[in-house]
């Protein structure tokens, strides 16, 4: 994908702003802002609501059941389909 020559200049703008106000106690906030778009933000919210709910509820049944029935599995290990020896 290229890089219009408005979006070029703007981004040098960008560069020169963080540059001169490199000092500032803010400017790591605002140089680490960038636009996302909002279905993208929206769905990785809800996304993440979603893991939650799903995580505390694991963590419940844990909690009310008979102790060691129910085993702790990591998210790591939950993604890991199989161990080749």
């Amino acid at each position: 994908m290229d890089i219009t020559p408005r979006e070029k200049a703007a981004l040098n703008s960008s560069e020169k702003l963080k540059e001169k106000f490199q000092h500032h106690p803010q400017i790591k906030r605002i140089a680490h802002h960038s636009h996302l778009p909002k279905a993208i933000f929206n769905q990785s919210k809800e996304l993440r609501v979603i893991k939650g709910a799903s995580r505390k509820k694991e963590m419940n049944r844990c909690k009310h059941s008979k102790p060691e029935s129910v085993p702790f599995v990591s998210e790591k290990r939950k993604h890991i389909v199989a161990v080749v020896k």
